[in-house]
């Protein structure tokens, strides 16, 4: 619970609280205090205490981040200098495709191939001469060798063709002989044959004749019998019917008789059981009353349990048409209640009806006295719109006048002075570029006919060439004019030349980066190394993502060691 008081009670009672303190407690805390600053001051010249360490630390952190930062500096220039030299020879390479791209290129282009293909076919028309030459030779002998062979074969071939006949004449004089007694023999196997058919025509007459009075016959039996076999189906039909009717007759008087028969043999059955169970109660009563055991009571037991089960299958009976009653109520009451429901709705869709057609009356009032007022805003709107659009016509019309005048001036001075440079450009470029073909086509000796075909057609179709002088009559109003000659490209030009790429001074001194070249050849293995390893931990890069130069090494400040000043201490570090 906080206590209020004045500041003079506050004082009075830190003043006694502060006069009460022990004497002793003072005296050990000034010990204290006096000791802790001889220790600070004990170890302010200590190269291993945590203070001058940490010291140290930060120091060489501090040199370690600096030599990074240059590094990465020196990294970040040498980058961009070589992306600006990437750059430079991306955008002439660009243009120098762009450039050769164009039509009057691709004509010098097809120029060059030209005089490479005549190079080409000269070599090729004197190659040619001489494997003409070699198969001229050639042929000379294979037609030699065909003729001798000719000769040979074609003695051989009269060889053949003269034993040959001979074989043929006596083979065929064989073949007639065989040929005419083949004859005979098929003659006379001819003739056999007609007289065998002969006697077999007649005996197949005989047979067709038999044959055929058997079908007449057997058809006519065969009529006679499907005949009888009709007959005799009716009848069988008829028969059948009559049976049939009398085993339906009879079958009905059967069921009757069964019926008749039934019943009573039911009434006798019922009559019979109920005599026996008349006499097996007699029995049982006259046993009961013989014995005269318990049996009364087991009866009534028995009677009890059937009596009980009998109410319990009427009560369960009771409830099953209760439930049915209750469940037929039940859904005449949702059919009334449904219909209830749907009457209201369709009185409160009636009462909505008629409130929206007087709401829809009142509204046509209301929208009429809208309507005129909506015409008159209207029109008052269309005046001032009318106006506002005049005043932007204006506007409009004299900001189109202003801005076709400058872009009148801009098309002329497009099509017109940056037009005629660009086009002087253009011609320039590609003359110096059919110079420089002209020399290398002369370089290698190839026929350059094409390539000043080319260029004087495209001087032709651009008008290079210079034109005649104009009629005495129109040079002195044309005192300005004069004849130039276009065809050569301007003294002062030089074709572009591809940028050079500078060599960096950390290539030079053999420094590597992920931007130069792959070396080839084999790997050098690294130089043996006599640093300690605290030297290497003190020396290391701020992190690992910087090259290291193996020529200049990253130098840190040396560590320097301070002599104990403490007068009452005897450490190792006091001056001797």
């Amino acid at each position: 619970m906080p206590i209020a008081m004045s500041k003079e009670e506050w004082a009075r009672l830190s003043r006694w609280a502060g006069d009460r303190e022990d004497p002793q407690v003072m005296r050990r805390r000034e010990c204290v205090q006096y000791m802790n600053k001889m220790s600070q001051q004990m170890t302010k010249s200590w190269p291993n205490s945590l203070e001058n360490v940490n010291k140290r630390n930060e120091e060489l952190r501090r040199a370690r981040v600096a030599a990074a930062e240059q590094a990465n500096s020196q990294f970040y220039a040498r980058y961009v200098r070589r992306h600006q030299a990437e750059q430079r020879r991306l955008m002439f390479n660009a243009r120098d495709s762009f450039f050769k791209n164009k039509d009057a290129p691709k004509l010098l282009l097809s120029a060059v191939k030209e005089t490479v293909t005549q190079k080409e076919r000269k070599e090729q028309v004197k190659f040619n001469n001489e494997l003409k030459q070699q198969a001229a030779e050639k042929k000379k002998r294979d037609d030699e060798e065909v003729l001798k062979n000719a000769k040979e074969w074609h003695a051989l071939m009269e060889l053949r063709e003269k034993t040959r006949f001979e074989v043929n004449k006596k083979h065929q004089l064989e073949v007639l002989d065989q040929a005419h007694e083949v004859s005979e023999r098929k003659r006379a196997e001819y003739e056999m044959e007609l007289n065998m058919q002969k006697i077999d025509n007649i005996k197949a007459q005989e047979q067709m004749d038999t044959l055929r009075e058997f079908d007449e016959e057997y058809r006519k039996n065969e009529r006679d019998n499907i005949f009888a076999d009709m007959v005799r189906a009716k009848q069988e039909a008829e028969q059948r019917r009559a049976e049939q009717e009398a085993r339906e007759k009879m079958d009905d008087r059967l069921i009757e008789v069964l019926q008749r028969s039934r019943a009573r043999i039911e009434s006798k059955r019922r009559q019979t059981e109920k005599q026996i169970q008349k006499e097996k109660q007699d029995v049982l009563d006259k046993i009961s009353q013989r014995l005269e055991s318990g049996d009364e009571a087991r009866d009534a037991k028995e009677q009890q349990i059937l009596d009980k089960a009998i109410k319990e299958k009427e009560a369960i009976m009771d409830a099953r048409r209760q439930a049915e009653l209750r469940k037929k109520e039940q859904f005449k009451q949702e059919r009334i209640d449904i219909r209830n429901q749907f009457l209201e709705q369709e009185k409160q869709r009636l009462y909505e009806m008629n409130v929206m057609h007087q709401w829809e009356i009142m509204n046509r009032f209301k929208n009429d006295e809208l309507y005129a007022d909506y015409q008159k805003k209207l029109r008052e709107e269309k005046k001032q719109k009318i106006q506002e659009y005049r005043d932007d016509i204006v506007k409009l019309w004299r900001e189109r006048e202003a801005c076709e005048a400058r872009e009148r001036a801009e098309t002329r001075w497009f099509y017109g002075s940056l037009a005629e440079r660009k086009l002087r450009a253009a011609d320039n470029k590609l003359l110096a570029h059919g110079a420089l073909l002209l020399q290398e086509a002369a370089r290698h000796a190839r026929p350059d006919r094409a390539l000043r075909q080319a260029l004087d057609r495209y001087c032709k179709l651009y008008r290079l060439y210079p034109m005649p002088d104009l009629p005495s009559s129109m040079q002195e109003h044309f005192k300005q004019y004069a004849p130039q000659d276009l065809s050569q490209p301007d003294p002062n030009y030089e074709y572009p030349k591809p940028p050079v790429t500078s060599i960096d001074e950390d290539l030079e001194e053999g420094k590597r980066v992920g931007l130069q070249d792959p070396v080839l050849g084999p790997a050098k293995l690294p130089a043996p190394s006599n640093k300690e390893p605290e030297d290497y931990k003190r020396a290391g890069p701020a992190n690992g993502l910087q090259w290291r130069n193996a020529q200049h090494d990253l130098t840190l400040p040396p560590i320097t060691v301070r002599q104990c000043e403490t007068l009452q201490c005897n450490c190792e570090k006091k001056k001797k």
